[in-house]
């Protein structure tokens, strides 16, 4: 594969969001992602299923469902992030898998990982990939529906994915600072591009404004209770709250840079 080619996870709210995002003919935000030709794009099984659970109205589970019938995106079950794992650790690839799995889990909450999976670090035949992968199940079926094991298990696969690929890993995630705060959190910070920064990408790459509006309205009149994104000042002190309309013209007013995080912040 090309030196400079991205890895790039898509995660649940991402996913719900820019499919709510599009036009009068249906074509999406998560499309337009789609043309990015330098990433390689991955989701984890337990995305899929979560966005299934969701009963979502539109449902972008068929949309994903195509995406990965085509090679388009890569889904990643455990068992084929234990066998990249093995591929550089050996008979230690469940255990750096817990290690993984216990950094995802504290990233969000420090007793997570000790609730639900800390049987898992008792068991006597860990390197046995198959009694492992059973017992796993077992854990993952005991979390709630609503405790989020979606996001907890693409940070395992984002940074299975940093070991394979170092810093040419992204995670297209959501506008929520807090989510996107964890995913900084992480040991080796990750390059984020929230939905925003799509847009601003899109601005980039030439797009005109009057062919995104469309997409951006659509998305703003499905989240009716946010009326404001929260963007960085100049100088990088705090977080201003500025009305949604505002955000999109000033994306195209070129007045923001994205930041890694994900972020946006005022330049001018």
């Amino acid at each position: 594969m090309e030196m400079d080619k991205k890895y790039a996870l898509l995660d649940t709210d991402f996913l719900y969001k820019s499919h709510l995002a599009r036009n009068a003919k249906n074509h999406t935000l998560t499309d337009f992602v789609m043309e990015f030709a330098e990433y390689e794009f991955f989701c984890h099984e337990m995305i899929k299923k979560e966005l299934s659970r969701h009963e979502l109205n539109p449902d972008p589970n068929p949309w994903l469902e195509e995406k990965i019938k085509a090679g388009k995106v890569k889904l990643y079950s455990d068992r084929e992030i234990i066998s990249e794992l093995g591929k550089i650790y050996g008979e230690e690839a469940t255990s750096v898998y817990l290690e993984l799995l216990e950094t995802s889990c504290d990233t969000f909450n420090v007793n997570f990982y000790k609730q639900y999976y800390g049987s898992l670090n008792e068991m006597e035949n860990l390197n046995d990939v198959e009694a492992f992968l059973a017992a796993l199940k077992d854990c993952d079926d005991n979390v709630p529906h609503k405790k989020g094991l979606g996001e907890k298990k693409t940070y395992v696969l984002i940074q299975m994915m940093e070991v394979l690929y170092g810093n040419r890993v992204y995670i297209f995630c959501s506008d929520d600072f807090k989510a996107r705060q964890s995913i900084a959190s992480l040991e080796t910070p990750v390059h984020c591009i929230s939905i925003l920064g799509v847009f601003y990408k899109l601005m980039k790459m030439g797009k005109k404004k009057s062919e995104m509006q469309e997409y951006y309205d659509h998305l703003s009149a499905f989240l009716k209770k946010q009326t404001e994104y929260k963007v960085w000042s100049i100088s990088g002190h705090q977080r201003d709250s500025v009305p949604i309309k505002q955000v999109f013209d000033e994306i195209y007013d070129e007045k923001f840079q994205m930041l890694r995080n994900g972020d946006l912040q005022y330049i001018k």
